[in-house]
């Protein structure tokens, strides 16, 4: 018993170190001493913008006046809106932009992003396809610096920066936080190879490339991307090309997007078998970076429970359970509960509409983001999370 007790505390506080900080300094370390470069030069494909849309109406003249105002080059470039069965006029909006070249596709009923996405590609006539979501805005020329990744051929998806609008609420401030630590991760992924982490704000796939998906895939640019790496060829990370998005309002908004990522995640790794990866590197960055990131919950669970358990059978028996004593066992536990107190004090200061400081937003945004990795498990197992997506509110912008 104590000896079980021992092996499931320490392999799970183990696997929750690797996960958080020994992936990311062993990344890090191999970016730094064996990278392998990018052929990046000047080049200028044509591009064709895709955007899947569904009840958009608040944000997408933003991001339409946003396109076409874009440095790229406006002959190489077409913008196509494959709406969702919008319910919103987001449709009749769009149509204001045709004499702008800008091309509506529109679905009389609403099927979900894959199926938009696949009917978007059907239609896409361009070298280079950048998927984008409907609210992000881009930098002036971050099309250029975007596709110039292209100029290397071994190069097959790359994905832009996302940089979180800063706001009064603390979830905004900590998703800029998360973003920035996952910018890092997925531009030392890339220098070594490529990143197992996409995103739908800024995604670029050479259209040859591109394989329709099944209408029922919930994480479309994260299966878009395993395709192509299966093809092999590089996912990258361009760090300077740049869009904007605004963070999640409420936590709660934050929770329901992360559930729908972690059950699509399942569904990805399993489901689909993107867990097979096409080598031993691309399953080694999957195994550290995409399945044990939404075990993280299961393991934080264990190690509470064997912590407790730790602490009971040192006071009842004379073991140290692998070297910690009583007043260790009892340290750790303390901390973790120091810890989940901190989380559920952020969580009533959300409910109170009061500020919450980095000492209870930190605590509560990673407990949050971990249960909501649990949720997703079970609607995987469940096969009970939707393939339609809906529209997150957004805080303002200061």
């Amino acid at each position: 018993m104590v000896s079980l007790v021992a092996l499931i505390f320490w392999g799970s506080l183990s696997l929750l170190v690797w996960t958080y900080f020994g992936y990311p300094l062993l990344m890090m370390l191999w970016a730094r001493l064996g990278s392998r470069p990018i052929a990046k030069d000047d080049y200028l494909p044509t591009i064709s913008v895709l955007i899947p849309a569904y009840n958009e109406a608040d944000v997408i003249t933003k991001k339409l006046d946003n396109t076409l105002e874009l440095t790229y080059p406006a002959e190489k470039l077409e913008i196509l809106v494959v709406d969702d069965g919008s319910t919103d006029g987001t449709a009749e909006l769009v149509r204001r932009y045709e004499d702008q070249g800008v091309r509506l596709i529109q679905q009389s009923t609403r099927g979900g992003k894959i199926g938009a996405v696949n009917r978007g590609f059907e239609n896409a006539s361009h070298e280079i396809v950048v998927l984008s979501d409907a609210s992000p805005i881009y930098e002036p020329d971050a099309l250029q610096k975007l596709v110039r990744n292209f100029a290397d051929d071994a190069v097959g998806v790359v994905v832009g920066t996302l940089a979180v609008w800063d706001s009064e609420t603390g979830v905004a401030k900590q998703a800029g936080m998360y973003w920035r630590y996952e910018s890092a991760l997925r531009r030392w992924e890339s220098q070594t190879g490529s990143t197992v982490a996409v995103h739908g704000n800024m995604f670029a796939i050479r259209r040859e490339l591109y394989r329709p998906l099944p209408i029922t895939t919930i994480n479309d640019e994260f299966s878009i991307a395993m395709e192509v790496m299966r093809q092999g060829y590089r996912v990258v990370f361009e760090p300077d090309a740049i869009s904007y998005d605004e963070a999640s309002a409420t936590m709660q908004d934050e929770f329901n997007r992360r559930v729908r990522i972690n059950a699509g995640r399942y569904q990805a790794l399993f489901s689909s078998g993107y867990l097979r990866a096409p080598n031993l590197g691309i399953a080694f960055r999957l195994f550290s970076h995409k399945l044990l990131r939404p075990l993280a919950p299961l393991f934080m669970i264990l190690v509470f429970i064997t912590n407790g358990l730790g602490l009971l059978l040192s006071l009842t028996q004379s073991s140290n359970l692998f070297l910690l004593k009583t007043w260790w066992w009892g340290l750790l536990l303390a901390g973790q509960v120091a810890f989940y107190g901190l989380a559920w004090l952020g969580w009533q200061a959300e409910q109170q509409g009061r500020r919450k400081g980095i000492w209870l937003s930190v605590p509560y945004f990673f407990v949050s983001t971990n249960y909501a990795a649990l949720v997703g498990l079970w609607r995987w197992q469940r096969r009970s999370q939707k393939v339609t997506w809906a529209k997150r509110s957004v805080s303002e912008t200061k």
